[in-house]
């Protein structure tokens, strides 16, 4: 999940959509909106080029890029514990090519940290995910648990390595499988 997103959830006017569009400021936020993703963020294995496969074990590692995102201002006003950010984002291949999506929500905690959930939607079925979203001390890599699956991901469990970088969060999935 984004600590970018999380941060300036407070920022985003209640029903407020953001879409990526080219050029100026919108660049910038985009980029440093990249989601490898909270939240989170994210890959589908297209096959072998997207990751290493052994049985088992899946291997994959991408980036994400912000799709949408919106804001719940719950009272009192301003950050507080019980906000929410919802946001849906496209999963990319190394070629930037799309392989899958996801989907995630956070809801503020009575800190810095956000409880957050997501799903990877994956080709051959969807990854589920659940993390304690660091706050903005300056953490920039965090780990999300894998807690299930469907279809080929079915009782899927491991860990999503997300590292947040200016030019796009790098997401490496390891998944084990039954």
């Amino acid at each position: 999940m984004s600590d970018w997103l999380v941060h300036h959830a407070d920022s985003l006017a209640e029903g407020d959509f953001y879409r990526p569009t080219e050029g100026g400021d919108m660049r910038r936020t985009i980029a440093i909106c990249i989601l490898g993703p909270a939240l989170i963020g994210a890959v589908a294995l297209a096959g072998p080029a997207n990751g290493r496969e052994r049985p088992g074990k899946i291997i994959l590692r991408a980036t994400s890029k912000l799709e949408q995102a919106r804001s719940v201002d719950n009272p009192p006003a301003g950050r507080s514990a019980g906000d929410a950010v919802i946001f849906t984002e496209k999963l990319l291949d190394q070629d930037g090519r799309v392989i899958g999506r996801d989907a995630a929500s956070c809801t503020t905690l009575f800190d810095q940290r956000s409880l957050c959930t997501g799903t990877y939607i994956l080709q051959g079925g969807q990854v589920m995910v659940q993390l304690l979203q660091p706050g903005l001390g300056g953490t920039r890599t965090y780990t999300q648990a894998i807690t299930g699956g469907t279809g080929r991901y079915a009782r899927a469990t491991g860990t999503v390595r997300v590292q947040q970088q200016p030019s796009g969060d790098r997401f490496t999935f390891l998944i084990h499988l039954p």
